[in-house]
């Protein structure tokens, strides 16, 4: 009767652990299965890194490539040492020292010397022998060793050979595939002298996954967008996670960028993060980010946008100090003079104007000018001057105005004046209402009309030209009956031929007659514009004669 021999309880993990050292072993033995290098350097849209034929890496491989990051920690103040894979590279050359290598799909940063490269390669199966059968005299006593198969694993048992071929197909394996396979073994294997360990290994493992899903994922607790940001000045961009978060990285762009550019984000509080980008990097027109957060096991978890839709934020270049507006000061003096009876001196009007105005702005009240101006003419009925020869009679008045320009919208303003003035019977009054389209800074139209009191009416339509630079230019028409544009009194008349009697003296209303007059200025130094004119007028085609005129404008 054979004794039994009985194994403490370690024995188990014990074999466990030394049969997960005898399958890295046997994987080592059988060749590397992960290689790491380091980008070098970037040439010509290829990326060259310093894994070679030498180490494993052939044409059409694809590799991994990491970013290193390196942080003080802001609370404990210890070194923090992490890498984030952000895409991967397609080898296109490989050579016995270097090989370059295309970016395979997207990247969600630019990548640069010093990245990490991994290379992973499938691992060659061992080689096994099939386990000896019962009764087989071969198997109990061979008459020539059979051929042994490279690494130390050839050396053990069917069932360490099962438990060491399953941790192999469970490197880089989930928690729920390693807990589900474990206990699947136990299940076809219950009396194995592996399954006590792997049975506690996976109860250890779903205790691990329940705290995991207990602490929960990682999401957004809340976040504040900024609103714009200012060119050349740093940005700072907060935010609040909830679940298991140990960091959290802010990817950004500026416009004309392809790939992101990474700034970690410092731990200020639990689950708050918070950065500052560079001002460097707050350029261009508009900022694309995201942020994302990490875990524990370095994992990531998108908590603002994605790199394939990013948020964005609009710059806005810095705001350039400007010296403070003063009004602007203009006096302007000019002189008219019009025949309309072909140089016959019986209906003229010779009229002078000056003022000093200020202009405040270009919406409101955009200006107030005050000005003077002297009105002389000779005038009457066409019946009575040209069919019965009468002599035309004098008009003139001497006045004062205040005017006002008040601008809706920098393209629409309102004109008002109020006239007083003296003629030789007394006290008169007038007005002036004008509409203008456009900024009086450059082209526009005014629209409008004048009342002025023993003297007539005038109905005026100008257009100011500011096409040429030092150039100005007006065009205006006018409809009057001036200057005899009432009746006069034979009590009150003045003959303008000195030996005429009031009852040979035109006493009728003038005609209503038209004018067309083109201005020509020219800036002879900044601000002063000295300007001709000449005029056309007519009552009828008969009755009608030329005219000239000028100004001078200073503006300071």
């Amino acid at each position: 009767m054979h004794s039994r021999r009985v194994r403490p309880k370690w024995f188990g993990a014990a074999l466990l652990a030394a049969s997960l050292a005898l399958s890295w072993s046997v994987s080592l033995a059988a060749g590397d299965d992960v290689e790491e290098g380091y980008v070098v350097a970037l040439e010509n849209g290829d990326v060259v890194v310093d894994l070679s034929s030498s180490r494993g890496a052939a044409v059409g491989d694809s590799v991994e490539i990491w970013r290193p990051l390196s942080l003080t920690h802001p609370v404990t103040r210890k070194k923090v040492q992490d890498r984030f894979r952000f895409g991967s590279l397609r080898l296109t050359q490989v050579r016995d020292q270097l090989s370059l290598a295309r970016p395979e799909g997207a990247l969600s940063r630019v990548p640069a010397a010093g990245d990490i490269v991994v290379l992973r390669r499938a691992v060659r199966p061992l080689q096994t022998v099939p386990a000896p059968k019962t009764g087989d005299p071969v198997a109990t006593k061979p008459e020539t060793p059979p051929a042994q198969p490279t690494g130390t694993l050839a050396r053990t048992d069917p069932e360490e050979r099962a438990v060491a071929s399953m941790f192999d197909s469970l490197r880089n394996a989930s928690l729920t595939t390693r807990i589900r396979t474990y206990e699947a073994y136990v299940s076809e294997h219950p009396k194995g002298r592996f399954a006590a360990v792997l049975w506690e290994e996976a109860q250890f493992l779903r205790r691990l996954f329940a705290g995991a899903e207990a602490r929960g994922s990682i999401g957004l607790s809340s976040f504040e967008e900024p609103k714009e940001a200012v060119s050349g000045r740093a940005l700072s961009i907060g935010v609040e996670t909830s679940g298991p978060a140990t960091g959290a990285v802010l990817h950004a762009r500026h416009l004309g960028e392809v790939a992101y550019v990474t700034t970690p984000l410092a731990n200020v509080g639990t689950g708050y993060f918070a950065g500052r980008l560079p001002g460097a990097r707050v350029v261009g027109q508009q900022l694309q980010y995201f942020i994302e957060a990490t875990d524990a096991d370095g994992r990531t978890t998108a908590l603002v946008g994605s790199a394939d839709e990013p948020r964005s934020v609009e710059i806005h270049s810095i705001p350039k100090p400007k010296p403070p507006t003063r009004p602007e000061a203009t006096v302007s003096v000019w002189t008219d003079y019009a025949d309309y009876n072909r140089l016959r001196g019986n209906d003229v009007v010779w009229q002078t104007e000056g003022y000093a105005g200020m202009r405040f702005g270009d919406v409101g009240i955009r200006a107030l000018r005050s000005g003077f101006g002297v009105f002389r003419g000779v005038g009457g009925s066409l019946e009575e001057l040209d069919e019965l020869n009468k002599s035309a009679r004098r008009v003139g008045l001497s006045y004062g105005y205040l005017e006002g320009e008040y601008a809706v919208t920098d393209f629409t303003a309102i004109i008002a004046r109020g006239v007083v003035g003296l003629r030789d019977d007394g006290v008169t009054t007038g007005a002036q209402a004008m509409l203008r389209l456009g900024s009086d800074r450059k082209t526009n139209l005014t629209i409008g009309g004048e009342v002025l009191g023993g003297i007539g009416l005038r109905g005026i339509t100008q257009l100011e030209l500011r096409i040429f630079e030092r150039l100005p230019i007006i065009v205006r028409t006018e409809v009057t009956n001036q200057p005899a544009g009432t009746t006069a009194s034979v009590e009150d008349v003045d003959p303008d031929q000195p030996d005429a009697l009031p009852t040979d003296t035109s006493l009728s209303r003038g005609e209503v007659g038209a004018r067309a007059i083109i201005q020509v200025g020219y800036e002879v130094w900044p601000g002063l514009v000295v300007s001709g004119r000449g005029s056309y007028q007519g009552r009828t085609i008969k009755h009608a004669g030329p005219g000239f005129g000028g100004a001078v404008t200073y503006t300071w």
